[in-house]
Formats: structure tokens, sequence, C-alpha cells
């Protein structure tokens, strides 16, 4: 919810999101972003432990341009993730 209510007052290149957080999801995060005509094109990457297709799909399906699952965590990938979708 803070994630959110930030991005309503500054402004940024792209979101970095866990998806499991207090309050609300990193799925409801980015599917707000979505929504949200001042943000919707803002680039959002999920990072999380749950690996599952199901909820692979569910991210994409949120709108994340990437998700990325903690297990496969390369930092290189990460940097490289970033680099072009900014």
């Amino acid at each position: 919810m803070s994630a959110y209510d930030a991005l309503q007052q500054g402004q940024f290149d792209l979101v970095l999101s866990d998806v499991e957080m207090p309050r609300m999801t990193g799925f409801e995060l980015t599917e707000r972003i979505r929504q949200n005509e001042s943000t919707s094109d803002l680039p959002v990457v999920l990072i999380t432990s749950l690996g599952n297709p199901e909820d692979r799909r569910r991210g994409i399906d949120a709108g994340a341009n990437a998700y990325i699952v903690k297990s496969a965590f390369d930092q290189s990938d990460l940097l490289s993730v970033i680099e072009n979708l900014i």
C-alpha cells in the first residue's frame, strides 16, 4: 500500500516488488499500477519465492513485465532485465 501511495506522489522509472507483502500483494500492486493512467506504462518486475506456473501466469496477467523466482535469482540477470526495461 505504501508503494502505491509513493507512486502517486513521485516519479519513478521502474517498480521492483515482492509478491508476498502485507496489506497488498505484488499482484494487486501491479494491477493498480496498470489501472492508473499516470502509471500504466511503468515497468514492473516481480521477485518472489512463488515459482509455480499458476503464480507466474498470475503475475504476467496482472501486467508485470518480468517475473523472477528467488530460487533462480541471479543479480546479473536482474540487472539485465532492468536495463532492458528502462
